[in-house]
């Protein structure tokens, strides 16, 4: 399905951005407490009017003691999201981030972390919203965790149109998954735009205690020190075989 590039403009008393639909943006700040704040947007501050899904790095410890039915048509009533027929959009949740319907009866505490995350995903599914926005998405995940949600977040990215923002302290993921990043310091946008852009300002990250991604640190000494002609790269194997190539 095609979707058509919009831009959502977010905005509260003290902070200004935008995020491009159909794109995952990521929000740096190695303050732990703004990034609960962050998350704390609500519907009358997107232009636009559009429908917001927050997700955070722990579900809340009531629905976790409920069955995997009871916390969906928890959900539901508590949005109070109008549907013609709740059971088929729980269903449909469902089934978009992996899981079939044998899944209804569990108990929320036997799901493994990967199952745990794709259930926060189909209730954020349920009421349909533009944006999702998580909060730590891969934290304390095993790479192969890490690649199955991945690779499920760009499902719902690529065949439903939905906009992710990513809110984190981890610089490495931030620029391995983001494609456009905003840095946070003191209730302000610091830097915005490309990852690679903004990483690759060093000497000014450093100045304003932003950390560097070790990717980007490791070739910048390889560039800077040694001469190397290699270029930047997201994955570590190839920048492993452009020094080993170059050096």
């Amino acid at each position: 399905m095609e979707i058509s590039q919009k831009e959502y403009k977010l905005e509260n008393k003290q902070l200004s951005f935008t995020v491009k639909s159909k794109k995952i943006t990521g929000i740096y700040t190695n303050d732990k407490i703004k990034l609960l704040e962050i998350t704390n947007f609500k519907r009358d501050i997107i232009s636009n009017k559009q429908k917001i899904a927050i997700i955070q790095e722990k579900m809340d410890s009531y629905i976790e003691k409920m069955k995997v039915y009871e916390a969906m048509y928890y959900e539901i009533r508590k949005k109070e999201i109008s549907l013609k027929d709740p059971s088929k959009k729980v269903k449909d949740s469902l089934k978009i981030v992996g899981l079939n319907y044998d899944y209804l009866n569990r108990d929320i505490r036997s799901l493994s972390s990967s199952e745990t995350k794709q259930l926060s995903l189909a209730l954020a599914l349920l009421s349909n919203p533009n944006i999702i926005i998580i909060t730590e998405p891969f934290i304390n995940y095993d790479k192969e965790t890490e690649k199955k949600i991945w690779l499920l977040i760009q499902k719902m990215r690529d065949q439903y149109g939905k906009t992710f923002i990513f809110i984190s302290n981890d610089e490495n993921m931030l620029y391995k998954y983001t494609n456009h990043l905003i840095i946070i310091k003191n209730n302000k946008v610091l830097l915005e735009g490309n990852p690679l852009d903004i990483f690759k300002k060093n000497e000014y990250l450093k100045k304003n205690s932003i950390e560097i991604p070790e990717i980007i640190e490791l070739t910048y000494l390889a560039k800077t020190k040694k001469n190397a002609k290699i270029d930047y790269h997201k994955d570590v194997r190839d920048i492993i075989k452009d020094i080993y190539k170059h050096v």
